[in-house]
């Protein structure tokens, strides 16, 4: 099995388990938007931004309607150091554009997430390392957890806010 493959895989689940929900592969998303000379917003259409114009590809995206609420960026067999901060980077910038977006790290065919993961990772809210692709229990538990959680954020972005208390909390599984 591939990158590709493995990908194919998670998206064809995903969109089976996440009902209502939009799941896509390769989706191109804004990571800066800029202000030009005339007061115009670039790029001019967010809803279909296009790689290379402000916007990086993703592997795969949960949208709610046109909303992005989780990216999944895939390896399958490993990843370098490289992957990391290179991946890590693109969440922070997604970020900035959408604060509410939350941003995960799935690496196939491997039993653990090496520690070049927690020594460069500066971006990513999660990393699952699946080993079996016959179980994605895990998958889908995390990602439902993170559409909550973007969903939350969200809220609160809209809303009054009267947020007294927010924690992020640190969840490990041994394998």
């Amino acid at each position: 099995m591939n990158e590709t493959q493995f990908t194919e895989i998670l998206e064809k689940f995903l969109k089976k388990e996440l009902k209502g929900y939009g799941v896509k592969r390769n989706e191109n998303l804004i990571y800066k938007v800029i202000v030009d000379e005339n007061m115009q917003f670039n790029p001019k259409n967010p809803k279909k931004p296009k790689r290379g114009n402000l916007s990086f590809q993703t592997d795969l995206m949960i949208k709610k309607n046109d909303l992005p609420l989780v990216v999944i960026e895939t390896k399958f067999g490993g990843f370098s150091t490289h992957d990391v901060l290179t991946y890590s980077t693109k969440a922070l910038k997604h970020k900035e554009v959408y604060p509410y977006l939350r941003y995960g790290f799935v690496v196939g065919g491997v039993k653990i997430i090496q520690n070049r993961f927690f020594t460069h990772n500066v971006g990513f809210d999660f990393a699952l390392a699946i080993n079996n692709i016959s179980n994605l229990k895990s998958l889908i538990h995390i990602v439902k957890q993170q559409i909550k959680n973007s969903e939350k954020l969200l809220e609160i972005l809209k809303e009054k806010n009267k947020t007294k208390l927010f924690s992020s909390n640190l969840v490990v599984e041994n394998g």
